[in-house]
């Protein structure tokens, strides 16, 4: 759809965007100290990485004119660890097992990788093999390495930590009915996979930002051009803030953060009218794209 709003206002909302997502993150950083939940304080470490990544996703988005492909590559990477940070808070006792468990089982692989780092030449090899395997022996005597290698590999080291796609995850969040969960499934039909084709090199996701396989869109055209980039990474960025508050909203079930789910939540609201109007749609219709995308999938 060719938007009717100037690039100036457009602009303008692109900034709102990045003031909405900046000040979520910064109730997201308030609100990690005051987890008391034991299993959520675990799983808050995803939050702590995902805020980091969050931050330097700002710094790109905030320079539309030349990162659009890059800040797409960090929506991928914080929309998912939120979403398993929802995830792990949330599934059965054997998944959440599994998502602890899961960097025990990947250290007893990798150390070997840090000794092979500190051969000097090829005499010195089998040195440091053997002191490799010495090293994961004694770690195997360690009963919860044990346990990471039972429900993993003692071979296998390139396996992930869980075996639901991210389409069952999001599934076990709708199950869980706590939750605005349509944001979730939205941020991964419309962002996800261009985001994987721009991470990954292809054609098309080093080009589907500007348009250039649109019949509709003349990419040539600076001034329209330059209105799609700032529309869209705005509708991206507000999308994405939307997963912060779901976030707040289930820290909040278990833990005293009312004050800041409040803020957030009215927060919200201010993000999704801003949304519709940059859109040019009806408020009370913000998720139909969502529900949309979803029957045709």
């Amino acid at each position: 759809m060719i938007t009717t709003h100037s690039l100036e206002n457009l602009k303008y909302y692109h900034n709102e965007a990045i003031q909405f997502f900046g000040s979520e993150l910064i109730l997201l950083k308030e609100s990690i100290p005051k987890i008391t939940d034991d299993r959520i304080s675990k799983t808050a470490t995803l939050l702590v990485s995902g805020g980091q990544t969050g931050a330097a996703f700002l710094q790109l988005a905030s320079q539309v004119e030349c990162f659009t492909g890059e800040s797409i590559m960090l929506a991928r990477s914080f929309m998912e660890t939120v979403t398993n940070f929802c995830y792990a808070s949330i599934c059965d006792e054997k998944e959440y097992r599994a998502f602890i468990l899961h960097p025990i089982y990947k250290y007893y692989h990798n150390v070997g990788h840090h000794l092979m780092d500190e051969i000097n030449d090829y005499n010195t090899y089998h040195e440091h093999v053997d002191a490799w395997i010495k090293k994961q022996e004694k770690l195997k005597e360690i009963p919860i390495v044990q346990e990471a290698l039972v429900m993993f590999s003692e071979t296998k080291p390139n396996l992930i930590w869980t075996k639901k796609s991210l389409n069952e995850r999001i599934k076990t969040l709708e199950k869980w009915g706590k939750f605005l969960d349509p944001f979730f499934s939205f941020n991964k039909i419309q962002y996800y996979s261009d985001a994987s084709e721009a991470l990954h090199g292809s054609l098309y996701g080093c080009t589907y930002d500007v348009g250039a396989f649109d019949p509709d869109f003349d990419h040539t055209n600076e001034d329209e051009l330059y209105k799609k980039l700032y529309k869209d990474n705005a509708c991206m960025i507000l999308y994405l803030g939307t997963l912060i508050h779901e976030s707040l909203t289930l820290i909040n079930y278990s833990n005293n953060i009312s004050e800041i789910w409040e803020y957030s939540y009215k927060n919200r609201g201010l993000a999704l009218n801003l949304l519709s109007h940059i859109q040019e749609i009806d408020p009370t219709k913000v998720l139909d794209t969502y529900f949309q995308a979803k029957v045709s999938k």
